[in-house]
């Protein structure tokens, strides 16, 4: 039955409690709602009609409506949750009244062939298998993964992983995550299954006939939608193995117990380890209740009760050989076929067990994921075989499928020639203007992405595309404590990377490989060549590398300054603000630190609060588009934040006070210094005095300090992308940077990098933080979305310091 909590609207309607504003809430048909207590008695006196049945808030935007029954209807927690998956209400709707899709889409199973959706600009639904099905953002939506097949190969987004987390695997961009609206069962590719009557002999579907007897099998084409990454190396032929090593120990009795009665199930299931599963867990599990009552059992296995963990050898096993859960393997010789659905170990046996669905039904011989009464995966009727996990071997039909290349070495090749980039000794300035605009947009500008290097190609875009902030970088003459290669190093990032950017609006993968080597060999952390990395970890390993002095100091009263290369900001939530700026947050950052810079920064790179590729503190900052350091500095004239005559002393405790220049740092002159702390909410407070110069008086006319805002990088679903301002103060050009923006070729091809402007984005800038609370980020451009809402470092510049005048 559907949980009476969980609501969709099927019709437009406004809802009965009018706001403060006089505005009424409008929700559309298709929003999600959750029931909620009945506002307050004094909310309640300005509904237009009488108070109605149902208090609901809306899931989009937490607002409190006044429902007429007849306007919702219940769904259950199941359906809601694939509902949520679908963004577009209208989309959802249309949905959710497909109950027979809806149906047919919650009850698919990792396996199942599909047809789906994936642009939303384009009806057409290409061929594709299920690989996962479940939450990836640790949110309550449920998404599908899918794996494309045939003529869609190359045509998805991604190799199985989300926002840095591998959910299957797949060849890049061979698969896609979609919601259940954009996803259909492909009946034409599901087999029949064939009939035939179980054998109550073999319940346990490890008979000895099933690796004696079978029937040939033809490769077809629709078996390479089983295919891992993990599949890496052909399996040799195996003449002189044992029929018998496939099957797990048992003694006769074992061969011939019938299924055990449902308290027997239960003990049995308390000594059983943790089966490796689908992500679905918990209520995930279950049943996903389709909003008809004529719909069949559940296809989906929930884990024993009260079963431990499965040994982490099990897992181990199976990934040092190159498989894991969905991996296609055969076993015996000569050989059957199937999928792994499960890993882990059963009573009796210590040795890891791995549950195959095999391709051909054996009703002698195998069962439908049932071991000894307790069920382990989900299949067809006798389709499940259970075997140790040792006899189990890649595929050997699809070897060609799965060669390894290297591609790190293969930056070097001669298929590279095409995108190879040119070297420019001469030392080249950035562009501005229209002649930034002309040299670095279009396709094939900017640099490109190639093994995982979207974090070190949107970090360096930043660094140097635009700005000579540091540029001090690649012009340091080197020193007695230099090693022999830092001007190898060093020239190889000016000549071949930032140069060739500047001049020719390109740089090739190649190069950016060959300084990855040398990052990768200078210290002890591996993966520079080849794995994921995070903007700050190249930052600090280039500066190591190149013995590059901290950008700036930073220090709390009396203590050593200490230098730095990015600042990151830390805090706690500020619940009264839901849209920070860049200049909030680097306040209040600094003065709950008790920080100061020592000098004005030439260049200053901030890290916004999140905690890596997933979890945002705000889910909306605005990037300052100038930032005022002035009242951050020590040792720096100030003006009183009351009257804005020379400042003497500077108040922490009065920082968080609302009632003077809120979201400012608090100092005053002599005078408003004691009107303020005559307060008795203040007197407790304990001013500290300022270092001001002794030739200044109370009048005098104080500079503020300014940085200007340059780039920002942004990081959305495990992918770095960056915008760069391209233009000078008067003329504000974005321009947006995706280092693999598309590709040429499958696994073995090429990423192009694209150079995009997008003067939309000023127009957001410019904006207070009351005007974008109003906007919908659903509703915003593409590309200022993601410069919003994925912002992970803004970079400033100081004009004065500037390289280039």
């Amino acid at each position: 039955m559907s949980s009476p909590n969980l609501y969709i609207a099927v019709c437009d309607f406004s809802s009965l409690l009018q706001n403060p504003d006089g505005k009424y809430n409008r929700v559309e048909r298709g929003s999600l709602l959750t029931l909620t207590a009945a506002p307050p008695s004094d909310r309640t006196d300005n509904a237009l009609l009488h108070p109605p049945t149902l208090w609901l808030r809306v899931y989009e935007t937490e607002k409190v409506v006044g429902v007429d029954p007849e306007a919702v209807q219940e769904v259950s927690p199941q359906v809601w949750r694939i509902l949520l998956a679908v963004t577009d209400t209208e989309e959802r709707y249309a949905f959710y009244k497909d109950h027979k899709r809806l149906r047919e889409v919650m009850l698919l199973k990792p396996g199942d062939y599909v047809r789906v959706q994936v642009k939303s600009s384009s009806g057409r639904k290409e061929r594709g298998v299920l690989c996962y099905k479940g939450s990836v953002n640790h949110e309550q939506e449920i998404f599908f993964g899918v794996q494309l097949v045939g003529s869609a190969v190359s045509k998805g987004f991604t190799d199985g992983s989300f926002r840095g987390q591998r959910f299957f695997h797949c060849d890049e961009n061979c698969g896609v995550f979609v919601s259940g609206s954009r996803l259909e069962r492909d009946w034409a590719e599901t087999p029949v299954r064939k009939s035939g009557k179980p054998d109550e002999k073999s319940p346990g579907g490890l008979e000895e006939a099933a690796l004696r007897t079978r029937s040939h099998q033809e490769p077809h084409a629709k078996q390479m939608i089983f295919k891992s990454r993990g599949l890496r190396q052909k399996s040799p032929h195996r003449t002189g193995e044992k029929d018998q090593e496939n099957d797990v120990p048992q003694s006769g009795e074992e061969r011939n117990v019938k299924c055990c009665p449902p308290e027997e199930q239960t003990r049995q299931a308390e000594d059983h380890p943790q089966p490796l599963t689908n992500r679905l867990e918990g209520e995930e599990a279950q049943n996903l209740n389709p909003p008809s009552e004529d719909h069949p059992p559940s296809s989906l296995y929930r884990p024993p009760r009260n079963s431990s963990p499965s040994s982490p050898s099990a897992e181990g096993q199976a990934l040092g050989k190159g498989l894991e859960l969905n991996s296609m393997v055969e076993v015996n010789d000569p050989p059957i076929y199937g999928v792994i659905r499960w890993i882990g170990h059963i009573p009796d046996c210590q040795e890891a067990i791995a549950g195959l669905e095999m391709e051909e039904e054996r009703p002698s011989a195998y069962t439908d994921g049932t071991y000894r009464g307790v069920r382990y995966f989900q299949c067809g009727p006798n389709k499940a075989l259970f075997v140790k996990l040792r006899n189990c071997h890649p595929d050997s039909r699809f070897y060609s499928l799965h060669r390894l290349t290297n591609q790190i070495q293969r930056c070097n090749s001669i298929a590279f020639h095409d995108y190879i980039s040119k070297c420019v000794e001469e030392n080249t300035p950035p562009a501005t203007d229209n002649e930034a605009l002309e040299r670095l947009t279009g396709w094939k500008k900017g640099i490109q992405g190639h093994c995982n290097s979207c974090y070190l190609d949107a970090t360096l875009f930043c660094m140097f595309a635009c700005s000579s902030a540091l540029d001090t970088i690649l012009l340091r003459p080197p020193d007695k404590n230099d090693s022999d290669s830092y001007t190898d190093t060093r020239d190889l990032l000016r000549t071949e990377i930032v140069n060739p950017l500047r001049k020719n609006g390109y740089v090739c993968a190649t190069k950016v490989m060959a300084l990855r080597k040398i990052l990768e060999a200078a210290g002890k952390s591996t993966g520079f060549t080849n794995e994921e990395k995070d903007p700050e970890e190249f930052l600090n390993r280039l500066f190591q590398v190149l013995r590059v002095e901290p950008l700036f100091y930073i220090r709390t009263p009396k203590k050593k300054p200490q230098g730095c290369i990015f600042y990151q900001i830390f805090m706690e939530r500020k619940q009264s603000v839901d849209v920070p700026s860049v200049q909030q947050l680097l306040e209040w950052s600094m003065v709950t630190g008790d920080l100061k810079f020592t000098e004005v920064p030439s260049c200053l790179i901030i890290q916004m609060p999140r905690n890596g590729k997933n979890f945002k503190m705000f889910n909306t900052i605005i990037p300052s588009q100038q930032l005022d350091i002035t009242d951050l500095l020590e040792d720096t004239p100030r003006q009183c934040s009351i009257c804005q005559s020379l400042a003497v002393v500077e108040c922490l405790d009065c920082y968080e006070d609302l009632g003077i220049t809120p979201g400012h740092t608090k100092q005053y002159c002599a005078i408003c210094n004691k009107q303020v702390h005559l307060h008795r909410q203040r007197c407790g407070h304990q001013p500290r005095e300022l270092g001001v110069p002794e030739n200044l008086n109370g009048q005098a006319m104080l500079q503020r300090q300014n940085l200007q805002l340059y780039a920002v990088l942004c990081i959305e679903t495990s992918h770095y992308v960056a915008f760069i301002r391209m233009a000078s103060h008067n003329l504000p050009l974005w321009a947006f940077f995706d280092s693999m923006a598309d590709r040429e070729g499958g696994q073995d091809g090429f990423n192009i990098p694209r150079v995009t402007p997008c003067p939309e984005v000023s127009e957001y800038l410019e904006m207070t933080p009351q005007e974008l609370q109003q906007e919908d980020p659903k509703s915003m451009p593409t590309v200022a979305r993601r410069l919003l809402c994925d912002a992970y470092m803004c970079l400033y510049y100081s004009p004065d310091l500037s390289l280039y005048k």
